[in-house]
């Protein structure tokens, strides 16, 4: 069994899953700062979230820090971008006259 120091553990002596964990847990951080700051703007709106702003959400949405306004208005973001490619990847249906 291997007992992994964190984060009291120099960075030299972390093992690499330990390593990667950190910087997941930094990079997380980083979308939580950034996803509060820019969806609490006035414009917000006229965000489109990225690839990797998708990603971070779909493995740590569930323990990201984001205020009630932020969680809201992502929800809508991510439900544009599945309408989107919803029409982007189904036919559309043919209307009947």
């Amino acid at each position: 069994m291997t007992v992994i120091k964190f984060p009291n553990t120099p960075a030299n002596q972390m093992s690499d899953t330990a390593k990667l964990a950190h910087e997941m847990e930094k990079e997380k951080q980083a979308a939580e700062i950034f996803l509060n700051w820019r969806l609490n703007q006035d414009d917000w709106e006229t965000y489109y979230p990225s690839e990797r702003d998708l990603e971070l959400v779909a493995m740590f949405g569930e323990v990201m820090r984001l205020i009630p306004i932020v969680s809201i208005r992502l929800n809508s973001k991510l439900a544009e971008f599945i309408c989107k490619l919803k029409t982007q990847y189904e036919p559309m249906e043919k209307k009947h006259d």
